[in-house]
């Protein structure tokens, strides 16, 4: 018989440095989750497509508005989010990498980033994906409208395109652990996280539209980690402090000897 492998979930950081990662962190990904079941969910692809998919679509946009490549570049750092800018910048290094070295080339390989390659990369290898939350986000995709792509990266409270909110009242347990330990942290990510899982207690539906999407990925995701499974993340910092109030495990990764 089979031993059962052990379970990873990966966030998105993962799941990003999996697609636009260096040569060598591609490489020690491939190496370090290899024996495992890999687990996501449909909560992590929306929190993917609303950067680096998102991301993507920008930088088709800069190429199509800069006639020469430099000016890209340019426009990439001038952007006012350095993290936008950091994942174009990774996004522009992978499609060098693949020898792609025109304007009109570059174009090409972004729109297959853009129509199919994104979501490709984010399935491959995956085991499951879990819908606890029956994302509404993760189900978009761009759309084309003339030769700009556009994508919906933000859900509203007012409209109900998910399963959060009823989640959310299977979890008032673990939200008031979180809120309770998270109280007054000395982080103020985290202290704003804890002071919404208190308000999330009895009022669920303050999770959806910005909250969901700018200040509840990680409990959100702490949440719906299974039991079984350990989460693998470069977010050590929020993570390990939820992970530990909810009795959840980080994965830490076997780094090879040189």
């Amino acid at each position: 018989m089979t031993p059962e492998r052990a379970a990873l979930f990966l966030d998105s950081t993962i799941q990003i440095e999996r697609v636009v990662g260096s040569r060598a962190r591609q490489a020690e990904l491939h190496h370090q989750l290899a024996g495992f079941k890999l687990i996501t969910s449909t909560y992590v692809l929306g929190e993917y497509l609303r950067t680096l998919a998102r991301d993507v679509t920008l930088l088709h946009t800069l190429t199509l508005e800069h006639e020469h490549l430099d000016d890209v570049m340019t426009a990439i750092a001038r952007q006012h989010s350095q993290r936008v800018s950091k994942r174009a910048l990774l996004l522009w290094a992978n499609v060098y990498r693949e020898g792609r070295f025109s304007r009109q080339d570059i174009l090409e390989k972004l729109d297959d980033y853009i129509t199919f390659q994104l979501v490709s990369r984010f399935m491959n290898s995956i085991d499951e994906l879990l819908d606890t939350t029956a994302c509404g986000l993760a189900r978009e995709r761009p759309q084309q409208l003339g030769e700009l792509h556009y994508l919906r990266s933000q859900c509203t409270r007012r409209v109900e395109e998910c399963d959060l909110s009823e989640r959310l009242r299977s979890w008032r347990p673990e939200l008031r652990l979180v809120a309770d330990g998270l109280y007054e942290h000395s982080d103020r990510a985290l202290a704003r996280m804890g002071d919404l899982a208190a308000q999330l207690v009895d009022a669920p539906d303050l999770a959806r539209g910005r909250n969901c999407t700018w200040y509840l990925g990680d409990l959100i995701i702490a949440l719906e980690i299974p039991s079984d499974a350990a989460l693998y993340t470069t977010n050590r910092r929020h993570f390990g402090p939820l992970c530990t109030l909810l009795g959840k495990h980080l994965h830490q990764p076997v780094i090879r000897s040189q």
